[in-house]
């Protein structure tokens, strides 16, 4: 079975989303608004040059926040930064790592939006 297009794209699960919320518009907002604040709050610490303890609390912490909307693929990179620690860590690897996770962040934001916007639509129609 191949995917299409908007399937291989798609980086947040709503299927795996919707075990936990059931399907509930107002709790699937909270879930994505817990999400932004948790992206934007753990998204600035998340630098190349900190301490193994705080990158590792950091990618640690997004990783949770990005399995709980089932983001898996920024869940998946956050999961192998997680190992730049120690001897593994290089500062060329974690720029590579916060650029990736960071390009997640933002396409799972998209897609966060793009959710939103069709829930107002959807509201502006029944209204």
């Amino acid at each position: 079975m191949t995917n299409t297009p908007s399937e291989m794209e798609a980086e947040i699960d709503f299927d795996h989303l919707n075990l936990y919320v059931q399907g509930d518009i107002d709790l699937t907002r909270e879930v994505f608004g817990l999400f932004k604040h948790q992206t934007e709050m753990w998204g600035r610490a998340l630098t190349p040059g900190a301490d193994d303890d705080t990158w590792a609390s950091v990618v640690h912490s997004l990783k949770g926040s990005a399995r709980a909307v089932g983001a898996r693929a920024l869940a998946e990179r956050c999961e192998r930064a997680e190992t730049l620690t120690g001897e593994t860590k290089t500062a060329g690897a974690r720029q590579v790592a916060v650029q990736d996770i960071e390009f997640r962040i933002s396409r799972t934001l998209a897609e966060i939006q793009r959710w939103e916007y069709r829930q107002t639509l959807n509201d502006m129609r029944r209204s």
